[in-house]
């Protein structure tokens, strides 16, 4: 009896000893992702230059089985925010350079909020990925006329933005 029962409670501590592991793992992965953003936001390098080790890269633009993703709650004032910048913004008169830098750093308080895994965190990465291209590319606009086609393509990716998640 007595050997049965500290063999259950060996089974036990292992299988609580993994979970716990497994959770510290998957923890630490999105703070490397979050940190890697960030890092790619401020640095205003390619997008594509740093990938986090579990996003999924082969993730696509797409609906969650024809309806759309749910972004977490933290998230969504940072999205509210953008989304104001961009609408309040004045092609022909206003200063791209500062919405760049009120886009950035609007974004980075949107990655520093992210708590999303799974699917949904590799969809929104896939949006993100190319949103922060935009912003990267307005900051580095020379002419006024340049910065309008590329704060048309920032009015596009809210859209889509709303294409696929609430």
């Amino acid at each position: 009896m007595k050997k049965t029962l500290l063999s259950a409670l060996l089974g036990l501590a292992i299988v609580i000893s993994c979970e716990k592991k497994q959770e510290t793992t998957e923890n630490q992965d999105h703070t490397n992702h979050t940190e890697n953003v960030a890092a790619e936001t401020e640095a205003e390098a390619p997008a594509e230059a740093t990938h986090d080790d579990h996003a999924d890269t082969s993730a696509n633009l797409e609906l969650n089985n024809g309806k759309k993703w749910k972004t977490n709650t933290e998230m969504l004032p940072y999205i509210q925010k953008q989304e104001q910048l961009i609408d309040a913004y004045d092609d022909e008169t206003g200063d791209y350079k500062k919405l760049a830098a009120d886009l950035s750093t609007a974004n980075e308080q949107l990655i520093k909020s992210c708590t999303m895994t799974g699917k949904s965190h590799d969809v929104l990465h896939v949006w993100l990925t190319d949103h922060i291209k935009k912003i990267n590319l307005l900051a580095k606009a020379a002419t006024q006329k340049e910065a309008e086609k590329i704060a048309e393509a920032l009015e596009h990716s809210m859209e889509s933005y709303h294409q696929y998640f609430e």
